[in-house]
């Protein structure tokens, strides 16, 4: 029996067992300390909208809005935060993502070359941004996930005519997921024309969305001027991996002259959404994610293409490229994560607000009275609802974008800008506050005037007013 099992483990490719140690290895660095860092302000809100799911069994908020994007992701993050409400389940899904995504890389990197899925897997695996995106209660990941596997099962489905029906799959979670999923439209389109005539009608069905959704998108878009200032902020998140861009260009041209159906469908309708991002009116990082998968993707088949070509001297600057940018040796700026993290990634695009500091009395006594604040997400998760909600514009458009039908969008909290009556407790978050405008920032001076200071930090400030 012993050796019979000894004979398979030896029959089974050593490429297996050096795919598995990376997949183990991502695992370790996406799980460690998970629940450790604060969520930041998106987290919080799709960690209600999922605990909403399990009390409802719909996303829908207690003012009655409904949030209808993302509904695979959170769904799936209500499934693990039944179990416990904590920030480890709600972000376990995205790191199931982040590991699947690693997976993904190798499938399409052996398209490329035979050397091209482990190495592909490897640098997916420790790319500082895809470990840190794999660690949110956020669905960026997924539709990285989805964005590149719809098009990859596209590309399949014109030798394997089935594959057509996953691809559709996939391609309808993208557009739920994030509506800049459209871009895809054309591509399937055309290449179900081209190579999926069979079932040509499914040509006239991917083109549904881009009905439904063409008024959302042209709402969200800018002019030239933003464009060009994007530029500049985009810019200032690429100088530790400007080496990157470097391997990209002859990695793409070379892995073209290898495989041009697949390359075309990858790196255009890439090339395509990172240009439409420059045009839309908020700024984030987190919108140009999606483009790790491809950044990282092409650089390292470059690698790949040069050790199938001259072997083993290659494996040097391998090693090299994985180890020197690395956490190891950069703490601040490394590219790599090779030792493990247990912080979120700097990024004012999305603010962190901190409320695990707040000392468990301070807690207590939030839950035992009333609470006014201005973002209500968080409170909700960390502390309990709360009873007042400050009016605020979150993307600093107007004066007021969490107000729905007389209440705050998320809690159905009273929204308001006089003093509520009698004893009540004020969480001032930072983020809420630098987005009033001056005439509501003297209103909120005149609520929390006289107030006692019970709890501060750099991203909040905890008043009892009496």
């Amino acid at each position: 029996m012993k050796i019979n099992l000894l004979k398979k483990l030896k029959n089974i490719n050593l490429e297996y067992y050096l795919l598995g140690l990376i997949l183990i290895f991502a695992l370790f660095l996406r799980v460690y300390a998970l629940g450790s860092p604060p969520m930041w302000i998106d987290e919080t809100i799709s960690a209600v909208a999922s605990k909403n799911i399990i009390e409802h069994g719909v996303p829908v908020f207690d003012s009655g809005a409904s949030y209808g994007r993302a509904y695979l992701f959170h769904y799936l993050e209500a499934f693990f935060i039944l179990f416990s409400q904590s920030d480890f389940n709600a972000r376990i899904i995205s790191v199931i993502f982040g590991i699947l995504t690693v997976l993904f890389a190798y499938f399409i990197g052996k398209e490329y070359s035979k050397s091209g899925g482990l190495i592909s897997a490897l640098f997916m695996a420790v790319f500082y941004l895809e470990v840190f995106y794999s660690r949110q209660a956020r669905f960026y990941q997924l539709f990285q996930l989805m964005f590149f596997l719809s098009l990859f099962l596209l590309y399949k489905s014109k030798d394997k005519k089935y594959m057509i029906w996953p691809a559709l799959v996939c391609f309808f979670i993208t557009i739920n997921t994030q509506v800049a999923g459209l871009v895809l439209v054309p591509f399937f389109f055309i290449h179900i024309l081209m190579y999926n005539r069979k079932h040509w009608y499914l040509s006239i069905i991917v083109l549904i969305p881009a009905f439904i959704h063409l008024v959302s998108v042209l709402a969200v878009t800018s002019g030239v001027d933003t464009a060009v200032n994007y530029i500049s902020w985009y810019s200032g998140y690429t100088s530790n991996i400007q080496y990157l861009f470097i391997l990209l260009i002859p990695g793409i041209i070379w892995g073209f002259f290898k495989n041009k159906r697949l390359t075309l469908l990858i790196v255009v309708p890439s090339l395509m959404l990172l240009f439409g991002i420059l045009f839309v009116k908020l700024f984030a990082l987190r919108y140009m994610y999606f483009f790790v998968l491809p950044m990282v993707l092409y650089s390292s088949l470059l690698m790949a293409f040069l050790y199938d070509k001259y072997g083993k001297w290659i494996m040097l600057s391998i090693i090299i490229l994985l180890i020197f940018p690395s956490n190891l040796i950069f703490p601040y700026t490394y590219v790599n994560v090779i030792k493990p993290i247990d912080y979120n990634y700097r990024d004012f695009s999305a603010p962190e607000i901190n409320y695990k500091t707040i000392p468990a009395y301070v807690v207590n006594e939030l839950k035992d009275g009333k609470i006014m604040t201005f973002f209500s997400p968080g409170v909700e998760w960390y502390i309990d609802s709360p009873d007042y909600v400050f009016p605020y514009s979150m993307n600093g458009i107007g004066t007021d974008t969490i107000s729905y039908n007389g209440k705050d969008v998320y809690s159905g909290a009273i929204v308001t800008t006089e003093r509520p009556s009698g004893e009540f407790y004020f969480v001032a978050d930072n983020f809420g506050l630098s987005k009033l405008r001056p005439s509501q920032k003297d209103k909120y001076d005149l609520i929390v005037k006289g107030c006692e200071n019970l709890y501060s930090n750099r991203d909040l400030a905890v008043w009892h007013c009496k």
